[in-house]
């Protein structure tokens, strides 16, 4: 008796939806936190390189208690975070012999040429927003150098995020590096703990769940290095004007040609947290993050870009500090200089949000598929190449990441 095998009609469709299934499956980082639907964008055939939304953050109130409300009437103060589609990734594969004719082919080919093609792409976009994700995130505890996740280090993570509101019930996450997973497993290897959870940790080398996180292991968190000026460094009025929601800040004392590098993080002397409904102090230090990197040219001094806004004008139900800033006020920044730090980062997902969108698929092609599994799209082109004698087929992402809710996120600085 002859097989027959039927020959594929749409295999660029086919091969796009197992290309997105496998993109949905190596991602870690992204499918823990929120996803806008490509529809935000406004478009129907493709988008571009750029195409930018605005996420509206919801307004905060100060409760009063006076009958009369005519003096304690509040503005409607919404801020927005804009998500850009700014993150691209291409992987181009010269076919000569190996062509894709039916269903037996596809398979073996999808193993040695597909899979590792979309790893590639799922690896370098991860990799991407997780460094975008350090360089937003302002809040962090642990201390620099310290290879110790142990329940005290990673209580005070949450102890972070539940002070900033982090959603109740939300499924707070630890993305740790191996090494820092090494350490949480040991850390609580004495700990009570169910049959199940401990077979798991030593058969495995992870924890699934352990101080109010998910814990994740992930290879590809980024490494920060602060500048090679970390010291006597400080507030200077005369560079930036001292102003409620100001977002940049003027400092002095910065040595000759030194560059303060994005994601460093710092505090500033004797400006204070507040809790973001009561406005009570919180006793500790408010912390910021450089979010764009800046070289001194010039007087010693630099202007740095920086998360959170400040806001200390006490009417403002967007204040998150005490006091403003005085003129020479110290920063004190987290690490040493020029010492590469591991980011590992705990989040609740409604932090960041991510998007995956449709390209534009263009006629008269060998082969055009686009598929979208679990939020994430990729888009398959196949054609041949009469100047090489090549059927050249070429896997295309287009994506964004923004931090919306960086508050409710920290780093664990290794």
């Amino acid at each position: 008796m002859v097989n027959t095998i039927n020959n594929i009609k749409d295999v660029g469709s086919v091969i796009a939806k197992m290309a997105a299934k496998m993109l949905a499956d190596e991602t870690q980082f992204l499918k823990s936190i929120d996803k806008e639907p490509d529809s935000s964008f406004g478009q129907v055939n493709g988008y571009n390189v750029g195409d930018t939304i605005n996420i509206s953050k919801p307004a905060r109130f100060i409760p009063s208690s006076t009958v009369d409300i005519t003096s304690t009437l509040q503005d409607v103060k919404e801020e927005k975070v804009a998500l850009a589609l700014n993150t691209r990734s291409i992987v181009p594969i010269a076919l000569t012999s190996a062509e894709i004719q039916n269903t037996l082919q596809l398979k073996s080919w999808a193993n040695r040429i597909l899979k590792p093609a979309v790893s590639s792409i799922a690896q370098n976009i991860e990799s991407a927003f997780l460094t975008t994700a350090k360089n937003s995130t302002y809040q962090s505890v642990g201390t620099a150098g310290s290879t110790v996740f142990d329940p005290a280090t990673m209580l005070a993570a949450r102890a972070q995020l539940k002070r900033s509101l982090a959603p109740a019930g939300s499924n707070l996450f630890a993305l740790l590096d191996s090494t820092a997973t090494a350490s949480a497993v040991n850390s609580r290897k004495g700990l009570p703990n169910s049959q199940s959870d401990i077979a798991k940790q030593y058969r495995d080398g992870y924890i699934m769940t352990a101080d109010g996180f998910t814990y994740l292991e992930n290879n590809l968190l980024p490494t920060h290095a602060n500048g090679v000026d970390v010291s006597g460094i400080a507030v200077e009025a005369s560079v930036v004007t001292i102003a409620n929601g100001m977002s940049t800040l003027g400092v002095d004392g910065v040595t000759s040609g030194a560059t303060i590098t994005a994601g460093t993080t710092f505090t500033i002397a004797d400006v204070y947290s507040v809790h973001p409904i009561t406005k009570v102090s919180t006793g500790q230090l408010q912390q910021f993050v450089v979010t764009a990197a800046v070289t001194e040219t010039a007087s010693n001094s630099v202007t740095l870009a920086i998360s959170p806004s400040i806001y200390y004008t006490t009417t403002d139900s967007r204040q998150n500090v005490n006091a403003a800033p005085v003129d020479e006020a110290a920063l004190v920044f987290v690490g040493a200089a020029s010492t590469g730090y591991v980011q590992n980062i705990a989040f609740a997902p409604s932090a960041f949000r991510f998007a995956s969108v449709p390209l534009m698929k263009p006629d008269g092609l060998d082969m055009v598929g686009q598929e979208t599994v679990d939020g994430m799209t990729i888009r398959v082109i196949r054609d041949y190449n009469v100047l090489t004698d090549q059927m050249i087929l070429r896997l295309d992402f287009l994506g964004g990441f923004a931090a919306v809710r960086p508050e409710w996120s920290v780093k664990i600085t290794a």
